[in-house]
């Protein structure tokens, strides 16, 4: 299990959206915490997971 940090993040960010997010690029994930300061921690699988993660979702926006 490898556990990402996930920051910057909108105010009005969820679960929900974060988890979506996940699933368009094809990321499985088991756990996502989100926190008030805009962060969250995601699980993933393996490092591999975690690693793709980072390559497909380091910049990418959940702003709408």
């Amino acid at each position: 299990m490898s556990k990402l940090y996930v920051g910057n993040l909108p105010s009005d960010c969820n679960e929900s959206a974060l988890r979506q997010l996940f699933q368009e690029h094809s990321l499985a994930c088991t756990t996502i915490l989100v926190k008030r300061g805009g962060y969250a921690f995601v699980d993933c699988a393996d490092q591999s997971t975690a690693d793709r993660a980072i390559d497909k979702l380091n910049g990418e926006s959940l702003l709408t």
